[in-house]
Formats: structure tokens, C-alpha cells, sequence
């Protein structure tokens, strides 16, 4: 599989979700601390951080997926099948 993004380029935007992340955790926090966790607000919130979650994961998931056979680690298991 070839990236669509370059290295740094995926590096970058792993760094960047993860901060997205963060902030919206913390908004998360604060709107259910003030509102109530049942509150709208709060919904929209939790949704939005889930929705980046997700989204990180994802970007995650395309790494493992992408590397070349010379990037994965060897599994030995001690047995062949021809």
C-alpha cells in the first residue's frame, strides 16, 4: 500500500490528532462538570470527542497497515507449513 501522506507528513498528523484529542477532552470535562453530563452541550462534546478518537485510531490502523515487510517484526513460531 502507498501512503497517500509522507512520513512526516503522517508523523505530523498523528501529533496534531492527538492534541485535537486532548482539547477536546478537556472541553468534554468541563462542559459535563458545568452542564450536566445529560446536558446537549455535553452530548455534542463526548460525540466530537469520540469522533476524534476515531479518527486518530484510524490514522493508526493506515500505519500498522501500511508498513513494507521490512518494517514488521518476524514472527517465529517454530513451526513451517509448506
Amino acid at each position: 500500500m502507498q501512503y497517500p501522506l509522507s512520513r512526516d507528513e503522517h508523523v505530523a498528523m498523528a501529533r496534531y490528532l492527538s492534541s485535537i484529542r486532548k482539547q477536546l477532552q478537556d472541553a468534554s470535562d468541563l462542559f459535563t462538570a458545568r452542564y450536566g453530563k445529560d446536558s446537549s452541550i455535553a452530548e455534542v462534546a463526548v460525540k466530537a470527542l469520540v469522533s476524534s478518537t476515531m479518527l486518530e485510531h484510524e490514522l493508526m490502523l493506515l500505519e500498522s497497515d501500511g508498513d513494507s515487510p521490512a518494517e514488521r517484526p518476524v514472527e517465529r513460531t517454530g513451526t513451517r507449513s509448506y
